[in-house]
């Protein structure tokens, strides 16, 4: 290991990380020479994010819009669809390339019911150029707002929560809706009792495919299924009518077949599914679907048909990285695209399927557009958003490291050194816990890892059984067992790099994780002593109450599969609190007021519980928050975040070059 930056003279400091521009929606025009993305930039002066939407040409990025987001290109390239809010008017807004003219289209009304992670509420042109189809419910109506009152009567009724969103759901539903590109009057083409997401235009602008749960209580099952509908009459088809649920279609540039992303696990969830994702293709008209993924035994994640017809793009996770794949239909042959030590995070192919943008990260780089053709021959970055900072401060570099656990199982992991790294020294660690469960670490940025790393800390990070990357049963090896084998995976990670690091101090070792990475630092401090501090953020406490809370509830039956009510003695013996009166140490509890994954209640169990036992202890509320370090939380609550960190784990582990 080299040093990575001199901590006194160059410190990374949380306004610092702050600076970094996110990238998302990255879209390639038609032609392939021409990049749309959405940049947000933090603003900590005024606790705001603001995206912008960014045309990339010549390699140079142009600010096209403040404030849009979801851009999209028209078939013939001249024209970007976006969302947006301006000069009064909140919908879809249309924007002239060549002339750099913009005109409202139609408003959009977005409900706060919450269906999947999942799920897609895009709007998409028609291959003819003409319409625009969308997805939104029908226009407020005065009597809706400003009730005090709330009855509840489904299950599904609290929303993600979080700023700027209500803490409650309602009872709009989302329907798919047609406008001509030019203006004009839009239409509901679905009008009934369900919700519809992800939408696909058939290639001939007469159908629309989607995604759609019929059944009789869609509150409680994730039963979603492949329908269309044509245009013109509103005739609806079932394509589907497996146990599971499907995401994504994609029609065939044919027009013959309908890709898309299934599970067939019965008993599922809306926050994280054990089971992996699979490609599948279906007759636009029905018939037997064909799996084309099974082979690759990995969670496959975004899929893009290849103009040609013959062959699939694919994302899908492999031990830490995100690859790019290409199946091709009649032979099944799977090859890989775009390879390495890193995650391919999004992607978009042009019209040739020749020319491929996408976004890349890995551990020392925050996400990048880059571009693959046949005139590079190899990916080329452009334009660097991030390279200022990334040069400033030359992020560390995650080492690999893989060992046998307690059953033989092999498991990977990762060690982060602190900047300014001497093997002559010794540092303390930080064992970080990923969320989920069914989450991957590996290859890509991470944040308050590298702020970690800047004030002089190591920090481990493994992929414990439960988590994706490493096939389906590597991923089932949690189920019905929250804390048991993931924990015994996460210990012996620590014992290997004691054991092979001799830099690390094993008197100074810190524990810390969000979601369900909060759950198993919770588990962890009821189990062993070896940790001298902990930071549990948006974690879980008691699986039952947690049940009967969170927007997540189903999460519990498909984890611990069947009922909650036929599960209490499971459920009660594999929560932090139950065994809490063996913790000793000293516990930072991190929460978001408005977390409606997490409820807030669940940190107040285990802080009230460390309380009255006298550990040392404290509960830092983000008022008018969600769950966790997701990109929504707003700037200052994450710098106090990231300053909190650091001062904890100072004052237990640290020393004068730390905190």
């Amino acid at each position: 290991m080299t040093p990575q930056l001199d901590a006194e003279n160059n410190r990374l400091h949380p306004e610092d990380i702050l600076a970094i521009k996110n990238i998302s929606n990255v879209c390639l025009s038609p032609d392939g020479t021409r990049i749309t993305c959405v940049t947000t930039v933090p603003d900590l002066a005024s606790n705001r994010r603001d995206d912008y939407i960014t045309l990339i040409e010549d390699d140079k990025p142009i600010q096209l819009v403040a404030e849009g987001a979801s851009p999209v290109w028209s078939p013939d390239g001249s024209q970007i669809a976006y969302e947006a809010e301006e000069e009064g008017q909140s919908g879809i807004w249309i924007y002239h390339v060549k002339d750099r003219k913009k005109r409202f289209l139609a408003p959009l009304y977005h409900s706060a019911y919450f269906i999947n992670h999942l799920t897609e509420k895009n709007f998409s042109w028609s291959p003819d150029g003409k319409y625009i189809a969308y997805l939104s419910t029908a226009p407020f109506s005065p009597e809706e707002e400003g009730k005090n009152i709330k009855v509840i009567n489904r299950l599904l009724y609290k929303s993600k929560g979080g700023a700027g969103r209500p803490f409650f759901a309602d009872e709009r539903l989302t329907h798919i809706w047609v406008i001509p590109a030019e203006g004009g009057h839009p239409q509901i083409i679905t009008p009934g009792v369900y919700n519809e997401h992800s939408l696909s235009w058939s290639p001939d602008s007469a159908c629309m495919a989607f995604i759609s749960n019929h059944s009789n209580d869609p509150d409680n099952n994730q039963k979603c299924d492949l329908w269309t509908v044509d245009i013109r009459t509103k005739l609806l088809t079932r394509l589907t009518n497996g146990p599971g649920t499907v995401f994504q279609p994609q029609w065939s540039p044919d027009g013959k077949h309908i890709a898309y992303l299934a599970i067939n696990r019965a008993i599922s969830t809306n926050d994280s599914q054990s089971d992996d994702m699979h490609l599948y293709v279906t007759g636009a008209d029905g018939g037997s679907p064909q799996c084309f993924t099974s082979s690759l035994d990995r969670r496959v994640e975004k899929i893009v048909w290849h103009p040609d017809g013959d062959s699939i793009f694919f994302t899908a996770g492999d031990q830490g990285a995100i690859l790019l794949y290409r199946v091709h239909l009649h032979s099944q042959e799977i090859e890989t695209v775009i390879a390495g030590k890193c995650q391919v995070t999004d992607f978009s192919v042009d019209v040739t399927g020749e020319n491929i943008a996408f976004l890349k990260t890995d551990s020392k780089n925050p996400p990048e557009i880059f571009r693959f053709g046949k005139s590079e021959g190899k990916p080329v970055q452009i334009p660097r958003m991030n390279g200022e900072l990334v040069d400033r401060f030359s992020f560390s570099e995650a080492e690999e490291f893989r060992f046998r656990s307690f059953d033989e199982t092999q498991v990977q992991g990762w060690l982060l050194p602190p900047a300014g790294f001497t093997p002559e020294k010794t540092y303390p660690v930080i064992l970080m816990i990923h969320g989920g469960p069914h989450n991957m670490y590996g290859y890509s940025f991470d944040a308050s890892m590298q702020i970690l790393s800047a004030h002089g800390y190591g920090v481990v990070f493994i992929n414990p059984r439960g988590s994706t990357g490493y096939g389906q049963a590597f991923t089932n090896g949690n189920l019905l067992n929250w804390g048991g084998g993931d924990y015994r995976d996460l210990m012996g990670g620590m014992d290997y790099i004691l054991e092979r690091f001799k830099w690390i101090d094993p008197e100074k070792l810190g524990v810390m994780g969000q979601s369900y990475g909060g759950y198993m630092t919770n588990w962890v401090i009821t189990q062993t002593d070896r940790f001298k501090a902990a930071i549990s953020d948006g974690g879980i406490s008691n699986l039952i109450s947690f049940a009967g809370t969170s927007l997540y509830h189903s999460l519990m039956e498909s984890e611990f599969n069947g009922n909650i009510h036929d599960n209490y003695p499971l459920l009660w013996q594999w929560s932090p609190l139950r065994n809490v009166k063996n913790v000793t140490t000293p516990t930072l509890f991190l929460h978001g007021e408005k977390d409606n994954e997490v409820p807030l209640s669940q940190a107040e169990e285990m802080f009230i519980a460390l309380k009255k036992l006298g550990v040392h202890t404290m509960l830092v509320q983000y008022l008018g928050e969600g769950h966790g370090w997701r990109p929504d939380l707003k700037p200052q609550s994450r710098e106090d975040l990231y300053k909190r960190m650091l001062s904890w784990f100072g004052e237990y582990m640290g020393d004068e070059r730390r905190g």
